[in-house]
């Protein structure tokens, strides 16, 4: 039996003699993390219809539009509970307070071993998400996968994998999207929500295009601050008026660092990043990706972490966005290294 087999049995039955069961995610979720949750938990409640199964966490608006609205929970739903912590590569990372209190632990990943907090854990660094993880674990296990449960998970699949296009997706990532539309979900519904943008993120991509710039080795990167931001913030409302539309809208940092893609296709942007900072939070959130250099080891001297070509960290000191950015220019100075997937 294969390691993944054989711990693919081991968390099959933990659940099966598990009750509650509570998943959790990452925090400032993306479609892989809440894709993964989602998708788990309906597999679950599929095939285990007497289970009390929860998916507590914090969602933006333009998640809230894609997924379900977040299961509310309280300390004392902990007690003997299993969690199950998916896509999640170390604990600072982790959404919610009390899951260190449950009774075990599982966590189901694709991100490298960085932290080991759970008790199991089921991880394939090579996979594209960790909604392929999970979807190779229900079909192993051959449990029942709706379409509602098929939908969540390639969701997380197609986002995480940049439509099929990193260097992650492999001939197991094409196996697990071929299990997944077998399960019937409306994949042109799925597309036409995943590509649709508010007018907010449709002027957020126009303000980084007209503004980014880039470092003589070819660091593509946009820096909002404060003023950046309220300037903009305060441009997108007139413009809105125009419009008509009266609700005031106001700009989070995970409004624009999850814009960092936006450079992606540029000819001469080897790297690139958004960085995000304001007065009311001290953190400073900085989004980084690459087609063909190594980014995460960089990353991480500035403590953060996250794959070889996507990586992120919040920085503490705004002097160390640009050590940051002349780090990551001495890496996109040299050749592209070569990325075993």
């Amino acid at each position: 039996m294969s390691d993944f087999k054989k711990i693919a049995t081991e968390i099959y039955e933990l659940i099966k003699n598990s009750n509650p069961i509570i998943i959790h995610r990452h925090i400032n979720p993306d479609g892989d993390a809440l894709g993964s949750q989602w998708g788990l938990k309906i597999i679950i409640e599929n095939n285990f219809p007497n289970k009390r199964v929860l998916a507590p966490g914090e969602m933006n608006d333009h998640m809230l539009s894609l997924f379900p609205t977040p299961t509310f929970v309280k300390k004392e739903d902990y007690e003997n509970a299993l969690v199950i912590i998916c896509d999640t590569a170390n604990r600072e990372r982790i959404s919610g307070e009390f899951w260190q209190q449950s009774k075990k632990i599982v966590k189901i990943d694709h991100h490298p071993i960085v932290d080991e907090y759970a008790n199991i854990s089921l991880i394939e660094n090579k996979a594209s998400a960790a909604c392929q993880v999970i979807a190779k674990w229900a079909e192993m296990m051959k449990l029942k996968v709706s379409a509602e449960a098929a939908r969540n998970l390639f969701l997380g699949l197609v986002t995480d994998s940049g439509r099929f296009l990193y260097r992650s997706v492999n001939e197991e990532t094409f196996q697990v999207a071929s299990f997944l539309m077998k399960q019937n979900f409306n994949l042109l519904d799925l597309y036409q929500n995943l590509y649709t943008q508010n007018l907010k993120i449709a002027r957020i991509k126009g303000y980084i295009l007209s503004n980014f710039k880039i470092t003589e080795h070819g660091v593509g990167y946009m820096v909002f601050n404060d003023t950046i931001i309220s300037e903009l913030q305060m441009t997108i409302n007139e413009q809105n008026k125009v419009l008509k539309i009266k609700e005031k809208l106001t700009l989070s940092k995970e409004d624009l660092t999850s814009q960092v893609n936006v450079m992606s296709n540029i000819m001469g942007i080897k790297i690139w990043l958004i960085v995000a900072h304001d007065q009311l939070d001290s953190a400073i959130k900085v989004s980084v990706r690459s087609a063909k250099w190594i980014i995460n080891d960089v990353v991480s001297q500035f403590g953060g972490g996250g794959h070889q070509t996507a990586a992120g960290v919040r920085l503490q000191h705004v002097d160390d966005i640009e050590k940051l950015i002349n780090s990551l220019d001495k890496v996109a100075k040299n050749p592209p290294q070569l990325i075993v997937n």
